[in-house]
This record gives C-alpha cells, sequence and structure tokens, in this order.
C-alpha cells in the first residue's frame, strides 16, 4: 500500500510549532507512519529551484493538503498573491483532499479574512482557538 502524501501549508512564522508538531507526529508514530508521508517547506535541503516551483510542484504530488489558517497572509509575491493562497488554489484546483483548520484570532489581517472566506464557500473548515494546550498531537486533541 502506497502512503498517501500529506502537504502541510500555512504562514510559516505564525505556524512553525504546529508545522513541526503534525510533520513529527505523522512521521514518528508507528501507525500513521506506515499511512501517510507528511511534507512542510522547511524540511527540504537546498535546492537550485524557486521556492515557488518547489512548493507547487509538492502539492501537485500530495494526497491530502493540510491548511492551517490564522492571523497573518504572509508574504506576498510580485502579484500580491501568498503562496499560501497559491498552495490553497493549486490544490483546489486539482480536485485535492483539503483539510482546513482555522485558528480563532482577535484580529487577522485583511487579505487573510479574504482568503478564509473563499476557502469556506467551498469546503468546512474546522475552527481551532489556539490555546497551546489544544495542540496535543499525540492524542489528537485539537479541540
Amino acid at each position: 500500500m502506497q502512503r498517501k502524501r500529506v502537504f502541510i501549508s500555512s504562514v510559516k512564522a505564525e505556524f512553525a510549532t504546529e508545522r513541526q508538531l503534525l510533520f513529527d507526529y505523522l512521521a514518528s508514530d508507528v501507525l500513521l507512519s506506515k499511512f501517510f508521508e507528511p511534507f512542510i517547506f522547511e524540511n527540504i535541503p537546498a535546492l537550485n529551484a524557486k521556492p515557488s516551483q518547489v512548493f507547487l510542484k509538492e502539492v501537485e504530488n500530495c494526497d491530502i493538503y493540510l491548511g492551517l489558517f490564522g492571523k497573518s497572509y504572509g508574504f506576498e509575491d510580485s502579484k500580491g498573491v501568498s503562496p499560501t493562497e497559491r498552495e490553497y488554489d493549486l490544490a483546489a484546483k486539482l480536485h485535492k483532499t483539503r483539510l482546513i483548520y482555522i485558528k480563532k484570532v482577535a484580529k487577522r489581517d485583511k487579505k487573510e479574512a479574504t482568503l478564509i472566506d473563499k476557502i469556506e464557500k467551498n469546503i468546512i473548515a474546522f475552527r481551532i482557538d489556539g490555546r497551546r494546550e489544544n495542540y496535543k498531537c499525540g492524542s489528537i486533541a485539537v479541540r
């Protein structure tokens, strides 16, 4: 049985801890590691390629897109679009399974709010309250 590739997407700076927790959990759990192969951008070696080429290729190759969304829209390219939005759009276009988790925050960047509205028009997203104690991957307690 071939493992399902899971692309973990978010603004890296905002979700650095959560991204690594998810990666480590999926990669090291005895049962889950037999079924899932996680990917996070920060774990790839130096390459002679544009970052956008790498992450979009990984989205194409994944089976599951797992998106974490919070307050920050993140870096914008020359067209004013973040890598996270490009990743989501490609996953949607390719009809990938999309698992979306939205962190409850007091104030969100305007572009991030617009992106979340776009996402919620197409799929059901799970809202998380963002308290650190609710990120217990070992027991899958997202609450």
